[in-house]
């Protein structure tokens, strides 16, 4: 008997402790502050290095090797960012370059030499999200051209060229609690050639044709990025 009464008290403060406190209709605000402080969510605290709407970011490595990237992110999920991204070869020193056999000769590079493409990023939070390693995976189509003056009666040599190019990065960003942020990134490329062509400016002669080629690139990209939106 003493061991079912004190079941039963024990029962009673349990359920007193879980007990719904009744609602004030003539005080909404403590209501509410009560429904706040005794809700459970399922969703995590926001946090000051949640990721924003879009991230517009430059590659300012990128004038050493293949050109500068302006990339526009699309953010969703604090963790996927999907978008476009433009690279300017022409202003690429390793583009440079390969284009004019290591400066070399006196080809001169186009300076619309560009490439367009898109790219998906996972960018995994640690702690609280500061730190995101992530992996990027981007197809982009290549469009160059470049010329030189063969001092004959036909006029300039004009090569045209296109490629596709498939990418694979690992990198690391770091936010901070305002807007701007900074990502290194390495990873490899792999180039397949659709167009390779020469003529002369005045259309004296055929168009030759050669070889298309495959190519695997390296990549190195340091990123400065500014989040937009909330």
């Amino acid at each position: 008997m003493k061991r079912l009464v004190g079941l039963l008290v024990l029962l009673i403060f349990v359920l007193q402790s879980f007990a719904i406190e009744p609602v004030n209709p003539y005080n909404p605000e403590s209501n509410s502050s009560f429904m706040h402080e005794n809700s459970i969510s399922i969703y995590p605290p926001a946090s000051e290095y949640d990721l924003s709407i879009m991230n517009l970011q430059l590659d300012v490595l990128g004038i050493v090797f293949f050109g500068p990237q302006v990339t526009l992110d699309f953010q969703f999920a604090n963790m996927i960012a999907v978008g476009p991204y433009f690279r300017w070869h022409y202003a690429g020193v390793f583009y440079q370059g390969i284009v004019t056999d290591w400066f070399s000769d006196e080809t001169t590079t186009s300076i619309a030499s560009y490439s367009i493409g898109g790219q998906v990023k996972f960018l995994i939070p640690i702690g609280s999200g500061q730190h995101r390693p992530y992996i990027e995976v981007g197809f982009e189509k290549s469009i160059g051209s470049d010329w030189w003056n063969p001092e004959g009666t036909w006029g300039k040599r004009i090569y045209e060229y296109e490629s596709n190019v498939f990418h694979l990065n690992a990198g690391y960003r770091l936010l901070t609690e305002g807007s701007f942020n900074l990502s290194a990134a390495v990873g490899i490329g792999f180039s397949k050639d659709t167009k390779n062509i020469g003529y002369y400016e005045d259309g004296e002669g055929d168009i030759d044709y050669y070889q298309l080629e495959s190519r695997v690139l390296p990549m190195v990209q340091l990123i400065i990025g500014w989040q937009l939106g909330k």
